[in-house]
């Protein structure tokens, strides 16, 4: 059992606490999660902007996009808690990391 901090946190780095094998969350729970996170901000951007309408500053446009950002912000990792769909990784989905080789140009 991962603890449903772990999976907000490490989504692309989940381990096994058994096994130590990695893990993955399936397609299928991200979207979910970032569908609803899509909702529910659009949802509060449509009544923060009913609500700013009348407002001429520039505060009334800004604010009602501040808070949509957070409401995706908190609603997609509480429904990915929520539905998280955990798997074993394959050995070939595992990502290899590797060194960049950056070249220096002179500047003129």
């Amino acid at each position: 059992m991962v603890p449903a901090t772990k999976i907000v946190a490490y989504s692309n780095d989940l381990v096994c606490l058994n096994c130590g094998r990695p893990l993955a969350i399936s397609g299928f729970s991200r979207n979910i999660s970032a569908f609803t996170g899509l909702i529910a901000g659009a949802a509060v951007w449509r009544i923060a902007s009913a609500h700013y309408s009348g407002d001429s500053s520039a505060l009334g446009w800004v604010l009602p996009i501040v808070f949509a950002y957070l409401a995706l912000s908190v609603v997609s990792p509480l429904m990915l808690m929520l539905t998280a769909d955990l798997h074993l990784r394959s050995a070939e989905a595992v990502p290899i990391a590797q060194e960049a080789t950056l070249t220096a140009h002179p500047h003129h």
